[in-house]
C-alpha cells in the first residue's frame, strides 16, 4: 500500500469509518509484532500489539501527514510502549513454539525471515543495549527503509547509518563470543 493509499485510508477513520481502521491494522500488524516480539517477552508481545493499535484507535485525530510517515508515528507508538514495558524491568525471551506457529500460519514460505527466528540470534540481540537492538530490529528484522528508521529514532539518516554499523559490529562480536562463525 503506497502511502498515498495509507493517508486516505487515515482520512477515512477520522471521519468515522471503522472498517478503513481495519485496513490499517491489516496493512501493519505483521511488521509490528515483528518489532515488538524481538523487543520483549514473547508473552507480552500480543497484548502489547493491541495496546498500540489501542493507542493509535484512540490518538489518530491528532495524527498530521507533515512530514512523518504513518507507519512512523505508528512504529513511535510502539517504541514507546516498548520503553514503558522495560521500565516494568522485562527482558528479551528465547522464541518459542507459539511464535513459530503464528510465522507459519501468517506468513508461509518466507524462507529469509525464517533465519532470523534462530535463538542464537535473539539471545545476541538481547544482549545488546537498547538503541541498537532498536536500530537491527526495524532495519533488517522489519526491513524498513533508512528513512522510516531515522524518523522512528529521531535522528539523522547520517547519524543512524553510523548507529547501524556501530550495531552490526557489536552483534556480530556478541554472536561470535557466544560460538558462531561465518
Amino acid at each position: 500500500m503506497t502511502e498515498k493509499e495509507i493517508q486516505q485510508l487515515v482520512d477515512r477513520v477520522k471521519s468515522g469509518d471503522k472498517d478503513a481502521f481495519g485496513l490499517i491494522y491489516e496493512e501493519f500488524v505483521d511488521r509490528l509484532y515483528r518489532y515488538v516480539f524481538f523487543r520483549v517477552d514473547s508473552e507480552d508481545a500480543e497484548d502489547l500489539l493491541e495496546t498500540v493499535f489501542v493507542k493509535a484507535w484512540e490518538n489518530i485525530g491528532k495524527y498530521k501527514a507533515t512530514g512523518d510517515k504513518f507507519s512512523s508515528w505508528l512504529f513511535r507508538i510502539a517504541h514507546n510502549l516498548v520503553v514503558d514495558h522495560y521500565r516494568l524491568n522485562h527482558s528479551i525471551e528465547a522464541i518459542t513454539e507459539e511464535y513459530q506457529e503464528y510465522r507459519a500460519e501468517h506468513h508461509p514460505g518466507v524462507s529469509a525471515e525464517r533465519s532470523l527466528e534462530s535463538n542464537l540470534l535473539k539471545k545476541g540481540l538481547s544482549a545488546l543495549k537498547d538503541e541498537y537492538q532498536q536500530v537491527l530490529v526495524l532495519k533488517y528484522i522489519n526491513d524498513m527503509p533508512n528513512s522510516d528508521v531515522a524518523a522512528i529514532l529521531g535522528k539523522s539518516e547520517g547519524n543512524l547509518r553510523v548507529l547501524q554499523y556501530r550495531a552490526l559490529r557489536a552483534l556480530r562480536g556478541v554472536l561470535q563470543d557466544m560460538g558462531w562463525s561465518q
